[in-house]
């Protein structure tokens, strides 16, 4: 006896196969010989000749972080920071500026997949199973990525596995591979992906928002089976070579249980022997902003009788700390105010936050975004509510009672992150990407105390005019 049993979506019952047809499928698999599966386990090291070592040629200080800054000879920087917080956990990472920006919007698709492909085709002489039986028994991940602005490779390993680890990065370096039969698959995955997407209706939303924000720069809209045919195995291969071709302009950073001393033959050896020509590279500004205005747009999907709003305010920005502090606190003023009123006082929303983005390249732009889903008879009221509490903060500042909230939790998430090794290795990797000061972090919690009323009376009215605003709501098919 034997039960087949066929699921699929109720749009598609209609093409469902039938009984002959399945059995006659059946019938052509056991008509074929079928071989045993051998199992692609190798005997070959990861890396078979080491490569000749570089030279540290200069090391720094940064005695207030327990930071050490070696130069190797080839130009690549490494940021090494020993940490007792965890005893098996050392991660790293390496950033270059470029990225996609730096391709034109045909070549766009191949980029920005270029990564994914190849960190799922293995990478030297192993393919994607014979690296994975490979590493099998021992905490090694290598990442290589490619995003608007820039190149990176992330890890996370142990000190017994550190030098394979290594290993590996060198070889995405210098010996990544293209696999044709994981290239077929990976756009046979995102093409299922994209089978129902267009009847989702958070999706359809979430698509129009990154749209309608991007100003409807193809780089901004959903992704489209359009846009998953224009990408190019060979290109995508090469553009991964080519953003990795050079690795005088990588700074690395390294945090976890290591001895400097006692890890730096394994960087030179791996990092140090890394190609570099010297090449002088900076983004590209694509010039991709919301646009200007009061804007609004409806989204019309689905038939559940659920609303979705976001409203967004941006424009141009002064990035500094002290503005950066301000608005972050803003925004959690704000977030206070409407969890008070939308939630609590009108019960009107499933969930409500309020959230500030900010960035210095390729220029200074904040954002200020406030999401939630109600009711649909309730959007107008709930908007209306919200712009009030806006308006409030822009005419009295913020209560000292929600100021001082947002300075405890600052507090103790702060001290919490201090001894993560997550949170150094991002928090160096972002100073060094946007040029900051390394120490910032050692007077953050004092600069907070010059938050005030008065200074977010005045930052609610800069961030909060009211001049850019981006009003976007997804409403069922049948609302009117």
């Amino acid at each position: 006896n034997r039960d087949v049993i066929i699921m699929g979506p109720e749009k598609d019952k209609d093409a469902l196969p039938n009984e002959t047809t399945v059995n006659n499928w059946i019938k052509s698999v056991t008509a074929h010989d079928i071989t045993a599966y051998k199992d692609q386990v190798s005997d070959k090291p990861l890396l078979a000749i080491k490569p000749a070592a570089g030279k540290v040629i200069s090391e720094k200080k940064i005695s207030e972080l327990n930071i050490t800054e070696l130069t190797f000879n080839n130009g690549v920087k490494v940021m090494l920071k020993p940490t007792d917080f965890k005893n098996d956990e050392i991660s790293f990472s390496g950033v270059s500026p470029g990225g996609t920006s730096l391709y034109s919007d045909a070549d766009y698709q191949s980029a920005a997949n270029a990564s994914t492909i190849i960190n799922r085709s293995g990478v030297g002489e192993f393919n994607s199973i014979q690296l994975s039986k490979l590493l099998t028994g021992k905490k090694v991940i290598v990442q290589p990525g490619i995003s608007e602005r820039s190149e990176s490779i992330i890890g996370f390993t142990n000190p017994q596995d550190l030098e394979t680890a290594l290993q590996m990065v060198y070889l995405y370096f210098t010996n990544p591979r293209k696999d044709e039969e994981i290239f077929k698959g990976y756009i046979t995955q995102q093409k299922g992906n994209l089978a129902n997407r267009g009847n989702d209706p958070n999706s359809v939303f979430s698509d129009t928002v990154s749209a309608v924000l991007g100003s409807y720069n193809m780089r901004r809209t959903g992704p489209s089976v359009a846009k998953v045919d224009q990408i190019n195995l060979n290109r995508a291969y090469e553009i991964f070579k080519e953003r990795f071709a050079d690795a005088s302009d990588f700074t690395f950073v390294f945090v976890g249980n290591f001895d400097n001393e006692k890890i730096k033959p394994l960087l030179e050896q791996y990092l140090g022997s890394l190609p570099a020509t010297k090449r002088n590279e900076q983004p590209r500004d694509l010039g991709i902003k919301p646009p200007s205005g009061k804007i609004k747009k409806v989204v019309l999907k689905g038939r559940e009788p659920k609303a979705n709003v976001r409203l967004v305010f941006s424009g141009d920005y002064i990035y500094s700390e002290e503005n950066n502090n301000q608005l972050d606190a803003l925004a959690e003023v704000l977030n206070i105010k409407l969890i008070e009123r939308l939630r609590e006082d009108e019960g009107g929303v499933y969930g409500v936050g309020a959230n500030a983005g900010y960035n210095k390249y390729p220029k200074g732009r904040y954002s200020m975004t406030v999401s939630f889903g109600c009711a649909p008879e309730n959007v107008e009221k709930l908007i209306a509510s919200t712009l009030d509490e806006v308006s409030k903060l822009k005419l009295n500042g913020a209560q000292t009672v929600d100021i001082e909230k947002f300075i405890a939790e600052e507090r103790r998430s702060t001290e919490t992150q201090l001894k993560e090794n997550g949170f150094w290795l991002g928090y160096l990797t972002g100073k060094i990407q946007n040029d900051d000061d390394l120490k910032q972090i050692l007077g953050y919690l004092d600069s907070l105390k010059t938050i005030n009323s008065a200074k977010l009376k005045s930052a609610a009215n800069t961030y909060l005019s009211g001049n850019n605003i981006i009003r976007l709501v997804l409403l069922p098919e049948n609302s009117k």
